[in-house]
């Protein structure tokens, strides 16, 4: 294999959208810190949690694929490892360094800094390795870290006064809520895949139809949590409407599109269309808080 398609191929492993949607939601927490109050961390601080979360979440990334490659055989034989463009065993020396490198860049934050990458970085692997099995738990583990890199970012902001968890509850509570939605969509998606590996997702233990009903239910609740920002903080005006409307537009969409599902084999192909749009939401969600004090 030549060594372009062979970096493509490991690109392709660690998610390059998602690992830049990581940095934005490091960087909400650091910027809602310092919206809200002087920011005592200054920008080397900020460029050391971005570079932990982003290299934790690719090591996160390669390792899933690594532990997915039967699941994936069925769902997904295009991706690197099932199609062979990517060995396990690189795939794990890859994930191996990713989390290493995260390990290491974490030093010039402190206990806290190193804390949170060590935590992580262990939950990220045990979730591919043994917790994705249990399937609503998993979900939640992924949603939990996730908004956890919201935390990173106001701690490399408040250099750990004790302000910091108060002010991101909000922004944290919001990402929380709409990934758990979008890892039970994913789980809709991956029903077939699942089921061969016995992955006990809300999909494979009790329908696809009703893991749809509870995904709507939490995507419904995110869209509410979504006008508390404003209300809370004045900082949070027109930009931050736009945005947050925006969001909500692509969520009630989903919703809708949940719903609306005549059949399980419907729910599964829509499923695979609305896991991009529901990345498209977290997006514009992150736009929102990271425009939305700034811009006024």
């Amino acid at each position: 294999m030549a060594v372009t398609e062979r970096l493509r191929a490991y690109l392709e492993l660690v998610r390059p959208h998602n690992l830049a949607v990581a940095a934005a939601t490091t960087l909400i927490g650091y910027v809602t810190v310092c919206v809200t109050s002087p920011c005592m961390g200054g920008p080397s601080r900020l460029a050391a949690a971005v570079a932990v979360v982003v290299l934790v979440a690719a090591a996160g990334y390669v390792v899933n694929d690594y532990y997915d490659v039967g699941a994936d055989m069925v769902s997904k034989p295009w991706r690197p490892i099932p199609s062979g463009r990517v060995s396990r065993r690189e795939a794990l020396i890859l994930a191996l360094a990713l989390f290493i490198a995260g390990l290491a860049v974490s030093v010039p934050l402190g206990i806290l800094g190193v804390l949170f990458a060590a935590v992580n970085a262990l939950s990220v692997y045990l979730y591919s390795a043994l917790i994705k099995r249990t399937g609503f738990v998993g979900n939640m583990l992924v949603a939990a870290n996730s908004s956890a890199t919201i935390v990173l970012g106001a701690l490399a902001a408040c250099d750990g006064t004790d302000r910091c968890p108060q002010v991101v509850l909000v922004p944290i509570s919001i990402s929380f809520l709409l990934v758990l939605g979008r890892e039970i969509v994913k789980g809709i998606e991956d029903y077939w895949g699942d089921m061969k590996e016995c992955y006990m997702t809300l999909a494979v233990s009790l329908g696809p139809r009703f893991a749809a009903r509870a995904a709507a239910l939490l995507l419904f609740l995110t869209a509410v949590a979504s006008v508390l920002p404003p209300l809370l903080y004045p900082r949070y005006g027109v930009a931050y409407m736009v945005f947050a409307g925006l969001t909500d537009a692509t969520i009630l969409y989903s919703i809708a599109k949940l719903l609306a599902a005549r059949s399980d084999d419907e729910l599964i192909e829509i499923a695979r269309r609305l896991r991009s749009i529901l990345k498209a939401s977290f997006g514009l969600g992150a736009l929102a808080f990271l425009l939305g004090p700034v811009v006024g």
